[in-house]
């Protein structure tokens, strides 16, 4: 599922719909790092969760954007 979250993204360049189609995709995308990390978190991947860490950061900064 995040592999073809991931495709439509690059296949849409994040900016090819309209701008809230891109927000909603971006937010979308966020609460999955979002998750991923938590789950990282509770089997104690700690490199793995800070590297989600950064990337949801990343994500919900592109949202603003």
């Amino acid at each position: 599922m995040i592999a073809s979250t991931m495709d439509d993204l690059h296949h849409n360049r994040l900016s090819g719909g309209s701008g809230d189609e891109r927000r909603e995709r971006l937010e979308y995308l966020a609460d999955l790092l979002g998750q991923l990390q938590q789950m990282a978190d509770q089997h104690g991947c700690r490199k793995l969760s800070r590297m989600l860490a950064i990337s949801h950061a990343e994500t919900q900064r592109e949202t603003l954007r």
